[in-house]
């Protein structure tokens, strides 16, 4: 039984991040955690009340959720008709993050799926701060980030765009292997490199991965370009027709650059597909 947590704010792009989720593993049952983080709205409400109604206040707060919830389960069971799916709710007044890792420490959890708001999909992910701090903060897991303008379609071109400037994990990549033998996708590796600032080791690090990748087919792409990374990246993955970018978080990754120099400014990197992050030990 594959394990998915999804986040919602009861928008329509939270559901499409659902009905994602929902469609990525057709092979066996699935079970969805719905999960809300109601903290905000708790403590707004209470800030302009006397201390004697605080809990009567509380307590419709969490029913509301409650019901809130229920409605989206019973939809997404609904337009899934036919698909063996499972959903739980989980709602509560910590910190989304926290609410995540609780779950993650405590249940067999395999990704988290949730969607992202914005014209640009790629760009508010790194600029809304509820994206970043799930990023920065979640207990290692892949996690998938579903642009809200993004129509759904199953990753049947895949690419994971790498610096190879690290060695890969013996596990690493065993859950993007099952997405690729799971949908059956084109799988392809780009690595984007200025002609003039070729990082050493790249040769050393490409032979490790791969290794890491020796029973899944794929196709390397050497890309040199002067052009800014993102730029280059944009371009293949329009000219690809990719419709999953797939980055590897950790200390010294292009995503933590990304995430510190925030490069979102830049209008040349506008890509409304999901983005699936890794982490670099699960």
């Amino acid at each position: 039984m594959a394990s998915i947590i999804v986040p919602t704010d009861f928008s329509d792009n939270a559901y499409n991040a659902l009905f994602y989720a929902s469609r990525l593993i057709s092979s066996e049952v699935c079970k969805i955690s719905l999960v809300h983080s109601y903290g905000d709205q708790l403590s707004e409400a209470l800030s302009r009340l006397d201390n004697s109604v605080n809990d009567v206040i509380a307590n419709e707060i969490r029913a509301k959720i409650y019901d809130q919830l229920e409605v989206v389960k019973h939809k997404i069971i609904r337009d899934c008709e036919g698909t063996a799916l499972e959903v739980e709710l989980f709602y509560g007044a910590l910190a989304l993050n926290d609410i995540i890792n609780d779950l993650i420490d405590n249940m067999d959890v395999d990704f988290v799926v949730m969607g992202t708001k914005g014209a640009s999909g790629l760009k508010e992910v790194f600029m809304g701060s509820q994206a970043v701090s799930v990023i920065k903060n979640i207990h290692p897991i892949p996690l998938f980030l579903i642009p809200e303008k993004s129509d759904f379609k199953l990753p049947k071109n895949i690419v994971y765009a790498t610096d190879l400037k690290t060695d890969y994990q013996e596990n690493e990549f065993a859950f993007l292997k099952n997405i690729v033998k799971e949908q059956q996708s084109n799988f392809h590796l780009a690595h984007v490199y200025h002609p003039s600032k070729a990082a050493a080791g790249v040769e050393l690090h490409y032979t490790n991965l791969k290794n890491r990748l020796q029973d899944v087919a794929y196709t390397t792409h050497w890309i040199s370009s002067d052009k800014e990374m993102e730029e280059t990246l944009t371009e293949f993955c329009k000219s690809h027709h990719i419709n999953l970018l797939v980055l590897r978080y950790h200390k010294y990754s292009f995503l933590k650059s990304i995430l510190k120099t925030s490069f979102v400014e830049k209008a040349s990197f506008h890509l409304d597909l999901p983005l699936l992050i890794l982490p670099d030990s699960i």
